[in-house]
């Protein structure tokens, strides 16, 4: 084997081995499950192999789902025995926001029977985060209306008070505005500063007061005075009450207390007055109401709030899968390293994005090179691969699908048609792409004829649905042999690689699309 080819063979080991280190030894099984039935309505989007927990515990995972005649039968696995008793309570439950389900089971009080083994309980599925947060938002619309309203009055205010400023109305905009006033300020904390440096030296009054030690005795005799002034303001405020003097004829005169109650009069007149402005203003009434009632506001955040809805939904329920493989050609000797992440919404499409390793051996006798024409070297070129793929649903039994973007850095297309043989998916795929044709102008030409066409097929290692961890790792490694170069002179082609699906990195380009 040549460098390209060793370089290409250890890459694909080295893809393996992260594969192996990403798997959580503690989640495979190595002895016979116990198994467990659960019968609910509805499961709010459980899969396959989510988790089954008891009283938060982990100790099981969900193995198949079945829809029956009038509810969803679920069967599960689990690590060890446990025991329910009639008053259990089992619930479809999420772990975020943005999705992922579990099983969560309360096992009851032990002075309730046990349920059996081998027979199913019922369990219900709790409304999802989303749901609830509609939920909460459906019930407080005209809350949020009426909070709207009122953000919108007090915008309008402080653009209005922000425009007297700018053109100078008010005293506050005298006091932003005006020069002199900042002078005036800036002279005063210069003498104030004056002052206190004097105060500080002994200068003047106020040194001599903070200075000398000879003040205090003074002070205490002023307190002393202030006892004195403080008893005869007491005996004032008893003759005040009992109506003696001027100050007493006036607190207890009949005709000040006629005049107090005229003002409260007026008070409560500006009140109603006031009442009945806000009545108008909630009635739509005038320009005032026109402007605060207006409900275009209201209804673009409603749209707004359904599209957050619907974004996170679709989010949720997202997968996200990591793959790479490595490809092998006979008689060119040319090699094809990739690694790629795909973005599946739902199962009739995808989107993929990754890089591809153009392995080019000089001593190959079809595609001729830069590198090889000039030093007789091998080579090596990273390209870019972005593909969006789409299943046609009225079509085969929405077994076909259709594929366009870049393939190998070219333009191109491919055709699957995915299909069973017994337990064992098969995809067949036909593929085209435009080829490099030029040495000066692309450093590579695959002196080909046309375009680059390859027809292939590609199947795991084991089937679906295994529990031993080694069969699940063996489906995750994928086998691909195909023919190149059909319209010239085809060359037979194999390959490897594995593809698994990781939850952590879904909800990472989730919250990276929601910023």
């Amino acid at each position: 084997m040549n460098k390209a080819m060793w370089l290409g063979f250890f890459f694909f080991v080295a893809l393996v081995l992260l594969l192996f280190g990403s798997l959580k030894v503690s989640h495979f099984q190595f002895s016979k499950p116990i198994k467990i039935k659960f019968d609910f309505d509805r499961v709010e989007g459980l899969r396959k192999g989510d988790d089954i927990r008891v009283e938060g515990l982990k100790i099981g995972r969900v193995h198949d789902i079945s829809l029956r005649d009038e509810f969803v039968r679920v069967v599960g696995h689990l690590d060890q025995p446990i025991s329910l008793h009639e008053d259990c309570e089992v619930y479809v439950e999420s772990f975020t926001l943005l999705g992922g389900n579990f099983i969560s089971i309360k096992r009851g009080t032990t002075k309730r029977a046990l349920i059996p083994d081998g027979v199913p309980v019922r369990g219900v599925a709790k409304p999802s985060a989303l749901e609830q947060v509609g939920n909460v938002l459906a019930e407080n619309r005209t809350l949020i209306r009426d909070m709207l309203g009122g953000i919108k009055g007090a915008a309008e205010e402080m653009k209005a008070l922000m425009t007297a400023v700018r053109t100078g109305e008010g005293t506050l905009a005298r006091l932003i505005s005006d020069p002199k006033i900042f002078d005036e300020a800036l002279k005063a904390v210069t003498q104030f500063r004056e002052l206190a440096e004097k105060a500080n030296s002994g200068v003047g009054t106020l040194g001599k007061l903070a200075n000398d030690p000879s003040l205090y005795d003074e002070m205490k005799a002023t307190l002393t005075d202030i006892r004195a002034a403080s008893a005869s303001a007491r005996q004032l405020v008893d003759k005040v009450v009992s109506g003696e003097g001027l100050a007493g004829k006036i607190l207890n005169d009949p005709k000040i207390a006629e005049d107090f109650q005229k003002t409260m009069e007026n008070i409560r007149k500006s009140t109603e007055d006031f009442k009945k402005i806000t009545g108008q203003v909630a009635a739509g009434q005038g320009d005032l109401g026109k402007f605060i009632m207006e409900d275009k506001l209201v209804k673009k955040a409603e749209a707004t709030l359904d599209s957050a809805d619907q974004l996170l939904g679709r989010a949720s329920r997202a997968r996200v899968i990591v793959g790479g493989n490595y490809r092998v050609f006979r008689d060119s000797e040319y090699t094809v390293s990739r690694l790629y992440l795909r973005i599946a919404p739902d199962e009739t499409k995808h989107f993929q994005g990754g890089v591809a390793f153009l392995g080019l051996n000089a001593e190959g006798d079809t595609i001729a090179f830069d590198e090889q024409l000039e030093s007789g070297d091998d080579d090596l070129k990273a390209v870019a691969e972005i593909e969006a793929f789409y299943k046609i649903p009225w079509f085969f039994d929405n077994h076909v699908g259709l594929r366009v973007g870049l393939i190998e850095g070219k333009p191109g297309g491919a055709v699957d048609v995915d299909f069973k043989v017994g337990e064992w998916p098969l995809k067949a795929s036909f593929e085209i792409r435009d080829a490099y044709g030029h040495v000066e102008d692309e450093d590579i030409d695959e002196n080909i004829g046309g375009p680059m066409t390859r027809a292939y097929l590609s199947a795991p290692l084991w089937a679906p649905g295994a529990e031993e961890w080694w069969k699940q790792v063996a489906h995750a490694v994928k086998l691909t042999a195909g023919w190149s170069r059909l319209q010239d002179d085809p060359e037979f082609f194999i390959g490897a690689g594995f593809e698994f699906e990781d939850k952590d990195i879904r909800t990472l380009i989730t919250l990276i699309g929601l910023r």
